[in-house]
C-alpha cells in the first residue's frame, strides 16, 4: 500500500510539472504600435494585404521576423487587443516591437503606442 502511495504522489508531482513548464503560456513585453491599412500607416505598400498575402485588418500582427523573438506564423494574444497572428512585417519594426493592425485609422491611433504582454499561443 506505500509503494501504490508513493507511486501516486510521483505521478502527481510529474504532472504538476509537465504543467507548469509546458502550458504556461510564454510572453514577451514588447512595444506595440496600432496601425491600420491606409496609407497614412503603410505608406507605398498601402495595398490592403500583408506580407504573407493575408487581407489586412483586425488580427494581424506585423513583426521583425529578423529578430527571433516571435515567427511568422505564429499565434498571440496582445493585451488589451485580443489573438492576432504574425502575418506581416514592417521597415520600423525592430527587436522587441510589434505592430497590431486595426480596421480604421481611428482606433491605430486610439491605441498608439503600449507597452504590454504578448503570449506565444502557439510555438511554430
Amino acid at each position: 500500500m506505500k509503494r501504490l502511495t508513493l507511486l501516486v504522489l510521483i505521478i502527481m508531482l510529474l504532472s504538476i510539472t509537465y504543467a507548469v513548464t509546458f502550458c504556461t503560456p510564454e510572453y514577451y513585453i514588447l512595444k506595440v504600435t496600432g496601425y491600420c491599412p491606409c496609407e497614412i500607416c503603410c505608406g507605398e505598400w498601402a495595398d490592403g494585404y500583408t506580407y504573407t498575402g493575408d487581407r489586412a485588418g483586425y488580427g494581424c500582427v506585423a513583426i521583425d521576423p529578423n529578430a527571433g523573438i516571435l515567427r511568422m506564423g505564429q499565434r498571440v494574444y496582445i493585451e488589451g487587443y485580443g489573438e492576432g497572428v504574425c502575418n506581416d512585417i514592417g521597415s520600423a519594426i525592430k527587436g522587441w516591437e510589434a505592430d497590431a493592425c486595426f480596421p480604421h485609422h481611428w482606433q491605430a491611433v486610439e491605441w498608439g503606442v503600449q507597452l504590454v504582454k504578448v503570449y506565444v499561443l502557439e510555438v511554430k
